[in-house]
């Protein structure tokens, strides 16, 4: 993210508190997206996995299917992700 001179004048002109305030939603804005982008891609692969032929409605295998895919998908998701977290705290002590 390149930011202009103009843009880094008015940040360096915040108060710290102002500054936390921003550096605070820019945060929020993040995990936002990325939380967004998580859905979008369990959507994408469970969808295309477990729902076989177009219909009016779910069968309850494809229900079943779905949330099974999602549960596998956000518990792989939380194991990659302690696992980066431990390997970042043992690469920073």
């Amino acid at each position: 993210m390149d930011l202009d001179k103009e843009t880094i004048e008015r940040i360096s002109k915040l108060s710290p508190e102002e500054r936390n305030q921003v550096e605070e939603r820019v945060k929020n804005e993040m995990l936002r997206q990325v939380f967004q982008e998580l859905v979008q891609t369990i959507s994408e692969k469970c969808f295309l996995k477990c729902i076989t032929k177009p219909g009016s409605s779910l069968t309850s295998g494809e229900q079943t299917c779905l949330a099974k895919c999602m549960d596998r998908y956000l518990d792989a998701m939380g194991i990659v992700s302690k696992t980066l977290i431990e390997r970042s705290s043992r690469n920073s002590n």
